[in-house]
Parts: C-alpha cells; structure tokens; sequence
C-alpha cells in the first residue's frame, strides 16, 4: 500500500493504481471519452488530466493511465486542469459539432461555441479509439484500425476494404461513445447479401462462445431469439462479458502451439470458418514433416475435393506424407507461398502457412471436428505422444533443449518417417 493526496485528502491505495480509478472511488467527476473499465487505458482523448505535484515539481498526466506513486499530490480541478479540458473539449467541440456527449462536454464548463473552424459539421467520430480497442482486445478480431494522419485521420477497415476479419458482431458499435460507428448493420447487410444461402455463421460463433452454430434467421440478429437471449443473459455485449479476444490466444502445449479458435480434424488438418468458406491448414504437430520437405503439393483452386480425399502432399527425399481432407467442397483458393516455400508450414502454420480454401458442401460437418476443451484435450495427448517419441532420440544430457531444436526434430523426421507418421495419423 501507498499513500498519496487527491485534492488535499490523503488516501492510501495499491501500488500501480490508476488516478482514474482511485478518483471513481472517491466519486470525483473525472471527464473521459476514451476510457473503459474493461480496455486497456489509451490516455488520447486527454480530458482526464490532472496536475501531479511530485518533488516540487508539477506537471500534467492523464488519469487513466496514470499510476499512483508514494507521496504525490493531485489536484483533480485546478485552474491549470480546467483550461486544459476546456481547450481539449473546443478542439472536440471544432471536429464534431453535433455529437450531444460533446456538446453537454461543453455545456458543463461553459463553452458556448468553439473558436475553432469545424471542417466537416457532419462528422461524429472523435478518433477516442475504444472501437479499435475493443475490436482488438475484447473480440481479437482486429478488423478495424486508425488510418492517415492529422487531421484526416480515421478508423476502418485496412485500405478501406470489406475485411473478412470482421464478424458482425457488433462490439465496435455498442462501444462507441457518438454513434459513429455503423459497421454492423453493413457488415451484416453484406453477409446477407451474399450467395451463402443458409449456410451462414452465427456471429456468436465467430465470437468464440459457441462451437458451432448455422444461422437460420437470414442473419436478421434484431429479431433472432439467440441474440436476444444473448442481451438478457448478459445485461451488456456478450463481448465485454466473456472477453472472447482471451480465449482465442495461443497456447504451448508441451512445445507445441494450439490456437483454440480453430477446428481440428484426427488428421492433423485445422478448420477456420471465414464467411462462405473455410481454410485449411496443418496444425503445428504435423507441420514437423515440413521442417525440410522438398514440396508441398496441393490441388488446383476450381477442383472439387471430397471428404477424405488428398488435400496436400508433403515431399522429404523421396517419401511422401498425405494429408487428408476432413470437409468435401469446391476449392475456391489456394496458397501458392506454401507451394514455393514449404517451410512456411512449419514457420507459421495456422497463418501464412495455411494451404486452402474450400466452399463446404456441408457447414455442418465442421461441428464434428474437435473444438474448444475437446480439441484442446486431444491435442495435448498427440503432442504428448510425438514429444515422447521426440525424447527417446534426444541425448539426455540436453533432452529439454535438444526436442526444441529445429535441426534435430529435421534428422529424427528423415530418418524415422514411417514410425512418426504411424504415432500421428496411425
């Protein structure tokens, strides 16, 4: 515990505690735009300065990203203080004339109008960033970003592109604080629009809080029982309930990456559903026979690829390891980086090594892959296996750093290819 003063009271708190947060505590009225709870603290709308009085010395901070230290003093409303917010909230007042949270901004410290020009009286976006943020942290989709600068800069997709990163799920615009953000309604319109049929995602699948669910309602969520259910469950956003971003980050599995957002076939192959398709991919256990394979050969985009048929062709002096598909449908893409540099495989197998894409037959069939704690489980047993097998070769003097050294998992790979591939696909 420390002890600081705020506004001439001293107060004892945890160290690495916020001035945000110690003021909340304390009911003292703090403006913010760009802050909340559950985001990680951007400190860019400024509206939350304060002046901290440290070693006879004081200066400006912003509150929320501001940490509490011994023996500093606050003052949450001094003189310095309120001119700063009142020449932050006339720039404000200057970009989005007509945003109403601005305006009351301006009312409550007694800003008539701005002596700023307003460029574009129409615009309603104060560039605070929580839809990127929540984009980011809450859903880990990472659809939408700042773009350009100064005074043109602005949030969307990247290159101003449809991106199919977005899932429709409608965090950004639940977040955003001006109703500037209508990305739901267009990505949904989009998705709607499209020639997939039934055959359509649930945003709340795309968000990671179930398996698998095919909308059945024409992606039409506002009256859709689910989302309903969804909003009283939960009182807020399913996204900041759950933290679904949390649950999708990658995890080491005796020295082995699972991604728990993917699907997973007992061949090794990972599933991504993406709109009207799925990719395809090795997830990192098989990848190991890529280490040094001569050639990835894989079909032509336009074919047709049944379920069970070969998907990819991995060639290492003369042996051949195939991988089969576990979906059937027209391949609509194909990754050429693999065919050239087959060691991507290996290096990034759930990203830049995927191998292709295909439009299923049956979106169904994805839910009898292995997914969330069931893939996880089996994915923990084949790691197992392969690394026990990995150590019986290593010396046992470096057992630990020997089975994570790429050069040696190469050697036991070439020289005992049948026996691996026997322990992975059987």
């Amino acid at each position: 515990m420390i002890t600081l003063t705020i506004n001439g009271k001293k107060v004892k708190t945890k160290e690495k505690t916020t001035l945000l947060e110690i003021c909340r505590k304390m009911s003292i009225p703090i403006p913010t735009l760009c802050y909340h709870p559950d985001l990680t603290p951007h400190g860019s709308c400024r509206l939350c300065t304060v002046e901290v009085f440290e070693n006879g010395k004081s200066r400006m901070v912003t509150a929320c990203n501001f940490p509490a230290r011994q023996g500093i003093k606050v003052e949450t409303h001094s003189d310095k203080v309120i001119q700063a917010r009142r020449i932050l909230v006339e720039l404000f007042l200057a970009r989005c004339p007509r945003v109403p949270l601005v305006q009351d901004l301006a009312r409550e410290l007694g800003i008539g109008k701005t002596p700023y020009k307003a460029e574009n009286p129409e615009n309603n976006c104060i560039l605070c960033g929580l839809c990127v943020r929540a984009c980011n942290e809450m859903v880990g989709a990472h659809a939408i970003e700042f773009s350009k600068r100064g005074t043109h800069k602005k949030i969307g997709t990247p290159f101003e592109i449809d991106s199919d990163r977005c899932i429709a799920c409608g965090a950004c615009e639940y977040i955003c604080p001006t109703g500037a953000v209508q990305m739901e309604m267009d990505r949904i319109r989009k998705i709607k629009n499209s020639d997939t049929g039934t055959h359509r995602y649930c945003r709340y699948m795309r968000l990671g809080l179930v398996d698998f669910m095919v909308c059945s309602n024409g992606f039409e969520c506002w009256r859709c029982e689910v989302d309903q259910m969804m909003e009283d469950r939960f009182g807020t956003h399913p996204a900041f309930a759950l933290k679904p971003a949390k649950n999708k980050q990658s995890l080491q599995v005796n020295g082995f990456t699972f991604s728990p957002e993917l699907f997973y076939s007992e061949k090794h192959v990972w599933a991504r559903p993406m709109d009207r398709d799925v990719r395809l991919g090795l997830d990192d256990i098989i990848s190991t026979f890529a280490t040094e394979a001569d050639s990835i050969k894989l079909p032509h985009a336009g074919m047709g690829l049944e379920k069970g048929q070969v998907l990819a062709e991995i060639i290492c002096a003369g042996k051949k390891l195939k991988i089969h598909s576990p979906l059937s449908g027209p391949i609509t893409a194909v990754n050429r980086d693999v065919e050239e540099s087959p060691n991507l495989v290996w290096k990034d197998p759930y990203r830049r090594g995927w191998l292709l894409m295909i439009r299923p037959d049956q979106p169904e069939e994805i839910s009898q892959l292995y997914s969330g704690e069931a893939a996880k489980t089996w994915f923990t047993k084949q790691a197992v296996n392969l690394k026990s097998f990995l150590m019986k070769w290593a010396p046992k003097s470096s057992q630990k750093e020997e089975v994570q050294d790429e050069r040696f998992i190469q050697r036991i790979i070439r020289d005992q290819w049948d026996k691996v591939t026997e322990i992975l696909l059987g």
